[in-house]
């Protein structure tokens, strides 16, 4: 663990910038979030915030392109894919614990197993990630429900803490100790004041995490069991009663990863197909030939969100697809609060014992 002061960590990341686009977070002035902004020239932005907690957007949006094109036709080269050199390497600055958990859930299914996405593949292999502690939570977050901490635990390649006069870093993986290495003159020693700043620091955040989500269930094993019991409850009818169906959670969602593939003319008589996000919580999401659809009411697909991330997932990839960012939250125009949800079903599996 070393020491870098403000200024050398500006340093720092400009020569980082020279492996490829970098971004960081900064602060909007009127609702005081935090987005990723990419930098072009130094110095740094005035509104650099690497305190706070996580960016509006998430960390996929790097891998896996809200929209893009990935095959061309008729073609006159085969099926080969882009040379890697047109993939542009990211830099990114101040990634939290719950969305580097978050991008590890995501792998699983894109680069993992029988089938593999090999554009995201290439677009996480040129993925630099700096992680950063959090420095307060925000009223949606839970990540202490599902186990996370509101730091870099795993996923990145530098993590670091704000402290008084700069930052504690650590390198977390081979490329953090080279890159780490080579600017050593940058980094000094760390003080036991510094790393009980930090810890001090943390442990603030996880109290009041615990605080704010003192009243909500914590998901484990036996969360996923009553969740399982529960598929033909009416509380789910209560619970998607106020949904719009705009599909907002999902997109924001740093483990949802569902796409469609449709075809469009790029000129005269050759076409694209174009990849882009998809939500199972829209109508037409799961309509099939003849229009037939196995989940035409809007509860079904409230509900299918809840279960693949909490039952079919933990199932086929021994995981919960959630994190706790309590981006969907944030974003969903009917106020519908995903700990508020698993809280009605806990209560409705408890009220049926008895």
């Amino acid at each position: 663990m070393y020491f870098i002061d403000a200024t050398n960590f500006e340093r720092f990341l400009k020569k980082l910038s020279a492996q490829g686009e970098l971004f960081v977070p900064v602060r909007n002035a009127e609702s005081g979030k935090l987005r990723l902004e990419r930098v072009e020239n130094f110095p740094l932005p005035e509104n650099l915030a690497l305190d706070g907690y996580r960016t509006v957007e998430p960390l996929k949006t790097f891998a896996q392109l809200l929209r893009c094109p990935v095959a061309g036709y008729p073609s006159t080269e085969g099926d080969e894919m882009p040379d890697e050199k047109t993939f542009p390497a990211t830099v990114i600055v101040g990634a939290r614990g719950c969305d580097l958990a978050a991008l590890a859930l995501v792998d699983k299914v894109e680069t993992e197993g029988e089938f593999t996405d090999p554009f995201y593949k290439i677009r996480r292999e040129r993925m630099i990630l700096i992680g950063a502690d959090c420095g307060e939570c925000g009223a949606s977050c839970f990540c202490n429900l599902l186990g996370g901490k509101p730091w870099p635990e795993k996923g990145c390649d530098i993590s670091i803490a704000k402290i008084q006069g700069g930052y504690l870093a650590e390198a977390a993986s081979e490329r953090g100790e080279k890159l780490v290495k080579e600017s050593r003159d940058l980094f000094a020693e760390t003080r036991d004041a510094q790393v009980k700043m930090r810890d001090d620091a943390r442990g603030a955040v996880v109290r009041k995490l615990e605080e704010q989500n003192r009243s909500f269930p914590k998901v484990d094993a036996k969360l996923t069991e009553i969740v399982r019991a529960a598929l033909q409850d009416e509380a789910w009818d209560d619970i998607s009663a106020r949904c719009v169906e705009c599909g907002a959670c999902t997109n924001i969602c740093p483990t949802c990863y569902c796409f469609l593939l449709y075809d469009q003319r790029a000129d005269g008589s050759h076409f694209q197909r174009i990849f882009t996000w998809d939500s199972c919580q829209v109508t037409g999401y799961a309509r099939m030939a003849g229009m037939l659809n196995p989940r035409p009411r809007l509860t079904d697909r409230v509900k299918h969100r809840y279960y693949h991330k909490y039952d079919y997932l933990v199932q086929s990839h021994g995981a919960v697809f959630c994190t706790g960012c309590g981006r969907c939250i944030d974003t969903c125009s009917a106020g519908i609060d995903m700990r508020e949800a698993l809280r009605t079903i806990q209560k409705t599996a408890k009220a049926a014992k008895v």
